[in-house]
């Protein structure tokens, strides 16, 4: 899909943090690997900290806390909110929508369009679209997009395969239309064929099969024989980034006519900071415009990755000045879309600590 729309900008992202944070000394106590095989996974992934809700955080918590402080601060009013879309694979419940309950707690007029989406790590590019087509209508003011889940609470700290890049947060992100009639670019890839090199199994209606079991348990998979979390074949994960992303983001610039040299920033989802280096070799552009320290720092939030790195790398200058930027998730699909806008003069950009 290629589509472009004209009129539009991101106005301020608030990210919100769990309390919790470990470090990667406190995580080592807990695998069987040497200290050797620890250093070794840390230097090359990136490994240092990363931040977890505590077991009674929800999503529509975290978000109405979120919003709750935004109308307080006085940079959103409730009654300039058209819409609510929540990018989450962790809802509160399976139904209603985790949208409908976040707008419950807010006294919001019942006018209000409210949807929710699983996109994964594409998460907030899809979002974005998402709220770039409501923008399109008429009498709509500003659409509220919250990324993130809540998967890692409670997390297995021996699980070598999948914990040690994990982390929690939830972003809030507000768009609208804008008198700068500048385009937006948007690309997205569906590479369903591959869509079991990435999956949580265990959590759905549909009933899994012993030889499912036996796949996700297997050592391709990392070898945890637990259904109700993620699997993943990191090979083929590995060798999608690698090989298909690359072609992808080509074919975005492509699309939006432009110089990969005249972007100021690539941000990128962050499934480690190898694989986000790798990736600015790739494409030839120099890793000092491709931020990949979210993992670093905060771990992946997988739909959260994206806004996090916006507001921990260029928070302190997005006040004021303008980035021609690409912004690109990836993941669960296996699945690709890349946005190329300008981003930036935002009313705000926070990172809140909270304490769940």
């Amino acid at each position: 899909m290629k589509t472009i729309f004209y009129g539009k900008k991101i106005s301020g992202i608030v990210t919100l943090l769990p309390e919790t944070e470990y470090t990667f000394e406190d995580d080592m106590k807990y695998n069987n690997l040497s200290e050797k095989q620890n250093r070794k996974l840390q230097k090359t992934m990136g490994y240092d900290r990363h931040r977890f809700f505590k077991s009674e955080t929800y999503v529509s918590k975290v978000a109405v806390f979120g919003l709750k402080n935004m109308f307080e601060k006085k940079i959103l009013d409730k009654n300039d909110i058209s819409a609510i879309v929540v990018s989450t694979t962790s809802p509160d419940f399976l139904i209603p929508a985790t949208s409908n309950l976040i707008m419950s707690e807010l006294d919001l007029d019942n006018s209000i369009f409210c949807m929710d989406t699983n996109q994964q790590c594409a998460g907030f590019t899809n979002g974005l679209l998402q709220a770039f087509m409501l923008l399109n209508n008429d009498n709509m003011k500003k659409v509220v997009l919250i990324t993130g889940d809540v998967l890692a609470k409670n997390p297995d700290r021996s699980n070598t395969s999948s914990y040690p890049l994990a982390g929690d947060a939830i972003c809030i992100t507000i768009i609208e239309n804008c008198n700068k009639n500048l385009p937006i670019y948007f690309h997205s890839i569906v590479d369903a064929n591959l869509y079991d090199a990435l999956v949580l199994p265990g959590m759905g209606f549909r009933v899994v099969s012993e030889e499912e079991r036996q796949k996700f348990a297997s050592a391709k998979y990392g070898g945890y024989d637990y259904l109700p979390c993620v699997h993943m074949d990191g090979q083929a994960v590995f060798q999608y980034v690698m090989h298909a992303v690359p072609k992808y983001i080509n074919e975005t610039l492509e699309f939006a006519k432009i110089n990969k040299d005249d972007l100021d920033y690539y941000f990128f989802h962050q499934p480690n900071k190898f694989m986000v280096d790798k990736l600015a070799q790739k494409i030839e552009v120099s890793e000092n415009k491709v931020p990949s320290n979210v993992v670093t720092f905060y771990g992946n939030s997988s739909s959260s990755t994206i806004p996090v790195c916006i507001c921990h790398n260029v928070k302190d200058t997005i006040l004021k000045n303008n980035y021609k930027s690409m912004l690109a998730g990836f993941g669960a699909g296996l699945s690709y879309s890349g946005i190329v806008m300008n981003l930036g003069e935002f009313d705000f950009c926070e990172m809140i600590v909270t304490n769940f």
